[in-house]
């Protein structure tokens, strides 16, 4: 069995919880919150401490999850790694690279699994994806176009902090950076354009990201009215085929349970809709997680070296929407 604490019991943090009581082998012990009463009528059963330190140090706790504003990701990692817990930290890893680099180090020092929760790899239409491209079912990838557009979550109020959460560059477009470089790898240059909010927060930005043979280009929007759906796209085009995935739901993500999805491979001889797997991502995510830390094996699905590279090309976007300018990055 291994056992878990969350640090950080906002939205994020209790669907992990929720996540976790479907995962055989796993159970939560403990969890850190600002609104103990709160949390513990909703979950009873599970201790609550006051602070994500106190929870870190419970020695009970085989492995953590950060589920804290972006802000925090790095003490709260390097702290849990120094105290023995393996760690699944949510996305955005950090609010830069150089930061996401030390959380790495520090986890590699003291031999703890850290994984970064970039869901969309457990998502069964973007893994489907990810398998159908690397079986060649569409050819050679020439372009992908993504988008994901929404209101400002109605949850925590530190989102729209960009000292804090890096506004919708760092909450939602990273979702789909990080889902292309799993397919096309580290790109050769970046450039973003947006519309900042009064408080400095790129929260409506369109990216290009240049590949040798390829090319993404992807918007991410905090910035939508009430009204408008979670909404998100995905197109993939190959030189024999192409991929398209759209994922809507009336209210935001969290009810995602009552989306709608359209999922087609299109080829010469027509379309079909290629099968996935029910199983909510949360939940194949900490079950992922939690055999990792179990067999002792590194995330090789999400390795966190890639989390970092994709904290680069983050970084990059940033430069480039703050400066009006291409950056080139390293490979």
């Amino acid at each position: 069995m291994i056992n878990l604490g969350i640090a950080g019991m906002g939205y994020i943090g209790q669907v992990h919880l929720e996540a976790a009581r479907k995962v055989p082998g796993a159970q939560v012990l403990a969890a850190a919150s600002r609104e103990a009463a709160k949390i513990r009528q909703k979950f009873p059963g599970v201790e609550i401490y006051s602070s994500f330190q106190e929870l870190i140090r419970d020695n009970r706790l085989d492995a953590v999850i950060i589920a804290l504003p972006t802000d925090l990701h790095e003490k709260a990692v390097v702290m849990a790694a120094e105290c023995g817990r393996h760690i699944l930290c949510e996305k955005a890893m950090a609010l830069d690279a150089s930061s996401a680099r030390r959380m790495l180090e520090a986890a590699e020092n003291h031999h703890r699994t850290l994984m970064v929760a970039h869901v969309l790899r457990f998502w069964p239409q973007y893994a489907r994806v990810k398998e159908l491209v690397d079986a060649g079912e569409i050819g050679s990838i020439i372009s992908v176009a993504a988008f994901r557009l929404s209101k400002y979550p109605p949850w925590m109020d530190w989102f729209r902090d960009p000292a804090r959460s890096g506004g919708a560059l760092l909450d939602l477009e990273i979702h789909d950076v990080d889902f292309v470089h799993w397919i096309l790898g580290h790109p050769q240059s970046v450039y973003t354009v947006g519309i900042q909010s009064p408080a400095g927060a790129w929260d409506h930005v369109h990216t290009i990201l240049n590949y040798p043979q390829a090319q993404a280009s992807i918007e991410a929007s905090s910035l939508m009215p009430e009204s408008f759906p979670f909404s998100t796209r995905l197109l993939v085009v190959g030189t024999r085929g192409a991929l398209e995935y759209t994922f809507r739901v009336s209210a935001n993500v969290q009810e995602r349970e009552s989306a709608s999805h359209y999922f087609r491979l299109y080829k010469s001889g027509g379309e079909s809709e290629p099968a996935t797997s029910s199983e909510d991502a949360y939940v194949a995510q900490l079950r992922y997680f939690v055999q990792c830390v179990a067999e002792r094996q590194p995330p090789r699905l999400c390795p966190p070296e890639e989390s970092c590279q994709v904290m680069q090309v983050m970084s990059a976007l940033r430069q480039s929407a703050d400066c009006g300018q291409i950056i080139t990055l390293d490979k």
